[in-house]
């Protein structure tokens, strides 16, 4: 019965102690201190006219959670990019490369979750002779990410998108046009990508990631570790110059633009 009596004090003591901690919270809260500054005016109006007046209406002050500032402190999810592309490839004892333009968007959907896209186009020719050739290679790609802080200016992301990788071959013979070519063919491709996303100054973002790339069975590509190493220089609050490096197996992406965020 002792033990009875004594766990019942006990509980009723931290009860008693738990909204000691809640009221002391609530006083230090903003809609507390609004609350007491209310009713302050309109004491302060009764006294004076001995009637009571309508308080006057405070201006309101929005509370910004601590979690939203250190999200404007840190890396930026909505933008908007465009640039020129390059592309080397390396593959079956040849190199090349090709020069394009690529155009890419992300859109901060919550606080935690983002939507991403981007398209590259890139392309080589040659001539011999009366002979002309030309190869144009594109990526497009769409997908979701999600961004966890691990302090004021650091998050770690995770990213799972969807490419199309699409191939174009053109041949021309001035000499023999019944010799001429054209074909285009494309497959798909997932794609899981960790990494850090990095804000260390108010105008300087930098980011790293490494993943996997899961290609549809076909004759010229397989599966890849994908490696992408990125950095951005803001010279005003939403224009910024972007550079970054994309490594593939056998392909390697590189991309300089400019940046708008919102």
């Amino acid at each position: 019965m002792k033990m009875e009596i004594r766990a019942v004090c006990a509980g009723a003591v931290v009860l008693a102690a738990m909204a000691w901690v809640q009221d002391a919270h609530a006083q230090r809260s903003p809609w507390w201190e609004r609350q007491k500054a209310a009713q302050a005016s309109e004491a302060t109006s009764v006294a004076q006219d001995g009637s009571a007046q309508p308080a006057v209406q405070q201006p309101y002050q929005p509370y910004v959670p601590a979690v939203r500032r250190e999200k404007i402190e840190g890396p930026g999810y909505t933008y908007i990019e465009a640039g020129a592309a390059r592309v080397d490839v390396d593959m079956y004892d040849v190199s090349e490369s090709g020069n394009g333009g690529y155009l890419r968007g992300s859109l901060a959907i919550t606080d935690d979750l983002y939507l991403f896209g981007g398209y590259d186009r890139v392309a080589k020719s040659w001539s011999v002779d009366a002979e002309h050739a030309k190869v144009t290679i594109d990526q497009a790609e769409f997908g979701l990410g999600a961004s966890v802080s691990l302090s004021r200016r650091v998050d770690f992301t995770s990213e799972l998108s969807l490419l199309r990788l699409g191939g174009k071959l053109d041949y021309k013979d001035r000499d023999y046009p019944e010799d001429d070519f054209s074909g285009s063919d494309y497959l798909y491709a997932g794609k899981l990508m960790l990494g850090i996303r990095a804000r260390p100054v108010s105008n300087l973002e930098l980011w790293a990631k490494a993943g996997y790339l899961r290609v549809d069975d076909n004759l010229l590509i397989d599966d890849s570790a994908v490696g992408n190493v990125g950095i951005q220089y803001r010279f005003t609050p939403t224009w910024g110059v972007v550079g970054e490096a994309e490594f593939y197996e056998d392909v390697r992406f590189y991309r300089l633009g400019v940046r708008a965020s919102f």
